[in-house]
């Protein structure tokens, strides 16, 4: 996502996109793909980063919490932006893979619990 997050900010000229070509631009240059104007290739970025933080912490019920909430954000997040790519009628392959693998690291948490 962190490659997506710099397209977005124009700091990465072109969006190389497996399968979907043109798609992927079109869906990071979308309105919903700056909530809060933010880039959601950094929020992403950001939100797995934290994820992968807390998982190096010494096993505390808090830090299972905190990683519970933050895998079921992301999973929303995703979902919801399935939704507006369904809606935009494009499809980006970075954004559709971490769909894809986000009910897996919900999973995952879970399972660490």
């Amino acid at each position: 996502m962190l490659y997506v997050g710099l397209y977005q900010s124009r700091l990465v000229g072109r969006l190389i996109c497996p399968f979907f070509g043109q798609d992927c631009e079109g869906v990071a240059d979308a309105a919903f793909a700056r909530p809060f104007g933010i880039p959601d290739g950094y929020i992403g970025a950001v939100l797995y980063v934290v994820i992968l933080g807390l998982l190096i912490l010494p096993d505390a019920r808090w830090s299972w919490i905190a990683l519970l909430v933050l895998a079921g954000a992301a999973t929303l997040a995703n979902i919801l932006g399935l939704r507006d790519m369904m809606t935009f009628g494009g499809y980006c392959f970075y954004c559709l893979t971490t769909a894809l693998l986000s009910p897996v690291l919900l999973w995952s948490v879970w399972k660490l619990g």
